[in-house]
């Protein structure tokens, strides 16, 4: 329940807050999506864009819960945590639905992890089940064999069988007596707003990736924000291209929010131009949500010309930054008088999105006033004190959509969640006297590369392990197409003759493709440090400008 959705701010406190007090019901989110299923259960929900295989709400909720059944049988405890490994199909969210409905928590994992970065993720999140594609059963049986506990590999692909393991369409097609997929009730869960629901890979704001866990009501409060804010004019005939991998928050949101209203998706697994832009004209996309590296690509390339997008209402983007100067191409590009371009913003620890640009706003790069059950303040770093309108500083939010923690780190958790509950971002922003917020940059240092947020210290420690390799230090280059691209200083050992190929060679070997050095290797002398031993990333930015 909502009494007003206008946002105010305390004076004396400097904070923004959304006045309306918004009453979650104690359920789990799979028993949220279970009564939405239900509900339109003969609509189509998704279409395979490479095949044009099309599956309805109820062919998802009859799968999913013949799932859920099977698992259960299978014997698949209340705790367990169930994973994902596979690129965006039709079933990916047949198993996301599966667990949800029995309350387990659901852990996706990006398919292009190597194996090295598999095993760090394994270890954190120590799931029971791993679904997996033919593409990344190898990989995921390699890292599996490795661990301590024993964990199911189960093929997630309706074709071709892999040798020896379950199938999910042989789980599914046992002869046996399954539910009424109409009467079928999810499972409850004692204490839902305390219990994780997923937990999300993010690398936060330095090293290694973490488990970021969203409990059932973090959960909730992404699809009310998505419902009555990001995606208001949701309809029977609305059609939203999903090329946003699963695994991905924004991605897991987008279905999320699609299960919650009437809409259809069409699928992609992957970004294909030619087909990206074959699928807007020919499914008729009403709703388009992309990355900021995808606005280049409808600004700048020349197949954009060779098709229709008058389809198009609304391009959301978000997760890194944009220019008026994009978005005036992009609209000139399309010239579409109805198509509406709206900017967000959102993390991982925050349940994925926190804010949208409002509709007709003439504030292109405003991502909108305060929404949902939550609080923000702008703090200034060395004083700590609360800042007033057109003040820059650090965006800090406190409320339903702040996560759990990260999981099995509580130190990590505490450097990022103060005493008072204040998640601090490591955005600077401000919000102007209207109360809209703007992203100004970021104090964290994380790369992003299309969306996907790489963090610098993974990169350094792996080449600093480099036999030839006395430092390094990795900064996030501006590329027009994808945002950033790592590019690695690097200071070689006296006399060795490693080369910039042979280096960039040797991280794309080990790491997922974000990760790789598309920006390059810059050889010099010495990285810039001070007293504490931390990388001056300023003062090789100001280099990098240079060259």
């Amino acid at each position: 329940m909502i009494h007003d959705l206008c946002p105010t701010m305390a004076e004396t406190e400097k904070i923004l807050r959304f006045p309306g007090r918004i009453e979650f019901p104690k359920i789990t989110i799979g028993q949220s999506i279970l009564e939405n299923l239900q509900k339109r259960a003969h609509q189509v929900f998704q279409v395979d864009a490479y095949t044009g295989k099309t599956m309805t709400r109820y062919e998802l909720l009859e799968k999913s819960i013949r799932l859920a059944v099977g698992l259960q049988d299978w014997g698949l405890n209340s705790d367990d945590i169930v994973s994902i490994s596979s690129e965006t199909q039709l079933n990916w969210f047949v198993v996301a639905c599966a667990a949800m409905f029995l309350g387990n928590p659901l852990a996706p994992f990006n398919p292009s992890y190597t194996e090295m970065e598999l095993l760090h993720s394994l270890n954190i999140v120590k799931p029971r089940i791993i679904f997996v594609s033919r593409i990344t059963y190898e990989v995921v049986h390699r890292a599996a064999q490795k661990q301590s506990w024993k964990i199911e590999l189960i093929q997630l692909d309706d074709e071709n069988p892999i040798t020896d393991i379950l199938t999910l369409g042989g789980i599914i097609s046992q002869r046996r007596q399954w539910p009424d997929p109409l009467g079928y009730q999810a499972t409850a869960v004692s204490e839902p707003f305390r219990k994780e629901a997923i937990i999300l890979q993010s690398s936060g704001t330095t090293g290694l990736p973490k488990g970021v866990m969203l409990s059932h009501k973090n959960m909730l409060a992404s699809v009310f924000m998505a419902k009555n804010f990001q995606f208001e004019d949701f309809s029977n005939a609305s059609v939203i291209l999903t090329v946003i991998p699963l695994h991905h928050g924004f991605g897991f949101l987008i279905m999320l929010s699609v299960i919650h209203s009437n809409a259809t998706t069409i699928m992609m697994k992957s970004f294909d131009p030619k087909l990206f832009c074959e699928s807007i004209q020919k499914y008729r996309v009403t709703i388009l949500p992309i990355v900021p590296a995808l606005l280049g690509f409808l600004a700048k390339n020349p197949i954009v010309s060779n098709y229709d997008f008058r389809s198009l209402r609304q391009i959301m983007f978000g997760s890194a930054p944009s220019s008026h100067q994009l978005i005036g191409l992009v609209e000139d590009r399309l010239k579409n008088k109805n198509l509406i371009l709206r900017n967000g913003y959102g993390m991982t620890e925050l349940s994925i999105v926190t804010h949208i640009c409002n509709i007709g706003s003439k504030k292109k790069l405003s991502v909108g006033p305060v929404q949902t059950a939550l609080e923000l303040k702008i703090v200034d770093r060395e004083t700590g004190k609360s800042l007033g309108p057109n003040e820059t500083g650090e965006l800090c939010c406190k409320g339903d959509h702040v996560m759990l923690g990260y999981k099995g780190n509580p130190q990590a958790t505490a450097e990022v969640i103060d005493s008072n509950g204040w998640l601090h971002t490591g955005d600077l922003a401000f919000y102007d006297n209207d109360g809209d917020l703007f992203i100004s940059g970021r104090l964290k240092e994380l790369i992003k590369y299309k969306g996907f947020q790489v963090a610098p210290a993974e990169i350094e420690h792996l080449l600093g392990a480099h036999s030839e390799v006395v430092d390094v230090a990795v900064v996030g280059k501006p590329d027009d197409i994808a945002g950033e691209v790592p590019l690695a200083f690097v200071v070689k050992t006296t006399g060795s003759d490693v080369t910039a190929e042979e280096l960039c060679k040797f991280v794309s070997e080990r790491l997922s493709s974000p990760k790789h050095l598309r920006g390059g290797v810059r050889f010099i002398d010495a990285i810039p440090r001070n007293s504490n031993a931390k990388i001056l990333r300023r003062e090789l930015l100001l280099l990098l400008a240079k060259l």
